[in-house]
């Protein structure tokens, strides 16, 4: 039962500077799965929908295959939005994008730092945390990626 507990409190943890990431599955807007692989080296997590909204106008402006060359995921957290106004209106709009936006479940939920209407921002080198910052706009956004 100790063990159980443990390894169910390891899971709560927030990721930090210097921490292995995690192996994390997660659906997209698609239901297609997605394991988060240490090749990735920038995650994008919005927990809100001002940040979403920041993320969306960035990545429309770019090529579809943007977070693809980039090594980037896109992690949405869209929890607490109304199941029917996801299901109904909310997912079938992010079908149209041209990325994928992986949903944040309850597993997960606590493995990234949130800040109120921020996106958090970690950058990965050979699959550990090397750096997390907290932006709010498509003009920090834009320096995580020059």
């Amino acid at each position: 039962l100790l063990v159980l507990m443990l390894s169910i409190a390891s899971f709560a943890q927030t990721i930090n500077i210097g921490d292995t990431l995690p192996t994390i599955t997660l659906q997209d807007q698609f239901e297609k799965t997605h394991t988060v692989s240490a090749e990735s080296k920038t995650i994008l997590v919005a927990f809100d929908k001002d940040a979403s909204d920041i993320l969306k106008e960035f990545l429309l402006e770019k090529e579809g295959d943007f977070l693809t060359k980039n090594q980037t995921v896109y992690i949405g957290d869209i929890s607490g939005m109304p199941s029917l106004i996801s299901k109904f209106f909310a997912i079938p709009k992010m079908k149209k994008y041209p990325f994928s936006i992986l949903f944040l479940d309850d597993k997960h939920r606590e493995t990234f730092s949130k800040k109120e209407d921020m996106i958090s921002v970690y950058t990965l080198v050979d699959g550990k945390i090397e750096n997390l910052s907290h932006i709010s706009t498509k003009e920090e956004l834009s320096k995580v990626f020059n």
